[in-house]
């Protein structure tokens, strides 16, 4: 779907591709033009055809179709920013009690070309931050009349904002995995930790590569982004700070729970081979008694004592409670 807006004379207007064509190469009003999963065909004619962007960015916009996307990042090609931003998308599909294994963090990828009079932004999965943007524009077009530059801060800040539910969903999370650990772990809780970690290192890795992207925005290196909306860039620069530092306290809890968890496996493991060595040394010096009377010698002492058995029991049992009364007082046990 191609979506065509126009910013001329306090008004807003949308264009299909062919009134486009005309207005792109007029020195007035501003222009956004929203791809959502546009076919082969919308691309050529509007990338390419009328637009004449570089080959390679439009390649890389393309491979927003791949899993994961392109890694964020931002190119100047003198007339127009080729911009990469991944938002991140949270499903919940677990109980209401299993935070851990129920949240599934995806990445897509968020294409723009942004130039002094135009913004074209391009994805194949719908975005939320687009459409609450076009209900900005569409109730306030000035929104739309600051500039391209203005409009893809709109754009990229609720993306982040949109980090915030994520980060909350997995703070409870982690509190969940913790009162598991220290409680009852089994061998499904380290599959939990482990699927907690990734979807944290994937906030954080994207955060990480949009910080520095946004650093980038925000410090004057680009003559597209003019001094007024760089205080913008600035403050979705450091949501983003805050937002990767606090991914990376999550990563190191979560290591942390991970090495509790094994330290707490570790422990209980050592609790059973305890009581299971206790048992086999009790059991050694009675398997040696009834060894040496279950000899099959035609002569022997007591073989044919009317006591025998009886006396052999009770030497068993004495052996076994000395032994553990021995254990105990040396606290063993």
């Amino acid at each position: 779907m191609v979506t065509i807006f126009q910013y001329l004379n306090s008004e807003i207007k949308r264009l299909s591709i062919k009134e486009f064509a005309q207005a792109a190469h007029q020195p007035d009003g501003v222009i956004w033009i929203d791809l959502e999963n546009p076919s082969e065909a919308e691309e050529e004619t509007l990338l390419l055809s009328i637009l004449d962007y570089h080959p390679l960015a439009i390649e890389d916009t393309q491979r927003g179709t791949d899993e994961d996307g392109h890694l964020p990042k931002v190119e100047d090609f003198a007339d127009y920013l080729f911009v990469i931003f991944n938002p991140v998308e949270g499903s919940f599909s677990g109980s209401a009690g299993d935070f851990a294994s129920g949240i599934e963090i995806t990445t897509t990828q968020l294409s723009a070309f942004l130039s002094k009079r135009i913004l074209v932004t391009h994805h194949y999965k719908p975005l939320r931050s687009t459409s609450y943007v076009t209900q900005l524009c569409t109730k306030n077009p000035m929104m739309l009349g600051r500039g391209p530059d203005y409009l893809f801060h709109l754009i990229i800040d609720d993306i982040v904002d949109n980090y915030n539910p994520l980060l909350d969903a997995l703070d409870s999370a982690i509190e969940s995995m913790e009162d598991e650990v220290f409680g009852d772990p089994t061998q499904r809780t380290m599959h939990r930790i482990l699927f907690l970690k990734k979807n944290i290192m994937t906030i954080r890795r994207i955060a990480t590569y949009q910080r520095e992207m946004l650093s980038r925005l925000s410090r004057g290196e680009f003559r597209l982004i003019t001094q007024e909306e760089m205080i913008y860039y600035r403050n979705v620069y450091d949501h983003l700070v805050r937002m990767a530092d606090v991914a990376d306290s999550y990563r190191d809890v979560v290591s942390g729970l991970l090495d509790a968890y094994l330290s707490v496996t570790s422990n209980r493991l050592s609790q059973v081979m305890k009581v299971l060595t206790i048992i086999s040394t009790i059991f050694l010096p009675l398997s040696v008694i009834t060894g040496f009377f279950g000899m099959n010698f035609e002569f022997m002492p007591g073989l044919h004592w009317q006591h025998g058995h009886t006396a052999a029991t009770v030497i068993m049992i004495v052996v076994a409670v000395g032994m553990l009364w021995w254990f105990r007082s040396k606290k063993w046990i």
